[in-house]
């Protein structure tokens, strides 16, 4: 089975500096994954995230010009961006196909979910590859999620992403979700992790072993709140145990050095509140929540376990 690999360094790393990476930073980064040999690298949201950020950066939005300057100096077809279907219109998908972008990843809008298939499937006939992503999998129904996964591959859906947003997953639920949807979707499934509770690597793990082939990981892990699963370090994983040996560490590692050295948000820490939220199943909105007094915690806690 091959194995694909997506970098989300420039987009879910964004949640760490207010997606303020510099052009220059980023048209290095997307030198750096493709001389490395990553599959796919995602550049950054298109017009923002599901809630509006205030001073968002560009790699929350995307623009035009920002895209061209990275098909500029990227060799292979890699670029990818994530889009909130009610953050685009229509026509925003053929133009985003003129700048240059080869892999459209759509959000799937739990409120409006025909607006989330129609657009799947223009972007399929305008020669995107198609990738619908189910996040908060752990808040949702296996049942709920089979059935959308069935109807965004009827509509043209190249791959189902399966993103464990809470950072609350195990490795036991991963392999039984990934195993329902690729045999219901008939289709290649992916997985995104993030670190909460540390399992990032044995949910990708067993994302993988359960016929997932496609993974998210970025540099040092950068991410949303906890990060997500580490790209170094999956890829050395990949080749030490499944003999994936075509990926090329140095311009991968070269990159590590310098995003660390530009960046303090580089490498994500694990705060007591994301571990909590992580445990208990909680999303990164109930944060404020979370308070010093202990029994606030201690009763918010208990509310989510009932």
């Amino acid at each position: 089975m091959k194995i694909s690999n997506i970098d989300v360094t420039l987009r879910d790393g964004g949640y760490r500096n207010l997606f303020s990476f510099s052009e220059n930073y980023a048209k290095q980064h997307v030198q750096m994954m493709d001389q490395a040999g990553v599959e796919w690298i995602e550049i950054g949201y298109r017009n923002g995230s599901f809630k509006p950020i205030d001073n968002i950066g560009q790699t929350g939005l995307s623009p035009d010009a920002y895209i061209r300057s990275l098909r500029e100096v990227a060799q292979r077809p890699c670029i990818c961006v994530m889009a909130h279907p009610k953050n685009i219109p229509e026509q925003d998908l053929a133009h985003m196909r003129t700048l240059g972008v080869d892999m459209l990843r759509f959000c799937a809008d739990q409120q409006n979910m025909a607006r989330t298939l129609d657009y799947v499937r223009e972007a399929k006939q305008l020669g995107y590859t198609v990738c619908f992503n189910l996040t908060r999998i752990s808040q949702h129904s296996v049942k709920m999620m089979a059935r959308q996964a069935e109807q965004a591959v009827e509509a043209g859906a190249d791959v189902i992403y399966l993103a464990d947003s809470n950072g609350s997953m195990t490795p036991e639920r991963v392999e039984r979700l990934v195993t329902t949807i690729h045999s219901v979707g008939q289709c290649e499934v992916g997985f995104h992790a993030h670190d909460n509770v540390g399992l990032a690597m044995s949910n990708s793990i067993a994302a993988l072993n359960a016929g997932a082939s496609f993974i998210d990981s970025s540099l040092r892990g950068m991410g949303k709140g906890a990060g997500n699963l580490k790209l170094e370090l999956w890829l050395g994983f990949l080749r030490r145990e499944r003999g994936v040996s075509q990926y090329d560490y140095a311009p991968l590692l070269d990159q590590v050095d310098h995003l660390e050295k530009t960046d303090s948000q580089a490498r994500p820490a694990q705060p007591l509140d994301d571990l909590i939220l992580g445990l208990f199943d909680l999303n990164v909105e109930q944060r404020e929540r979370l308070h010093s007094n202990a029994r606030r915690v201690s009763d918010m806690l208990a509310n989510a376990e009932a």
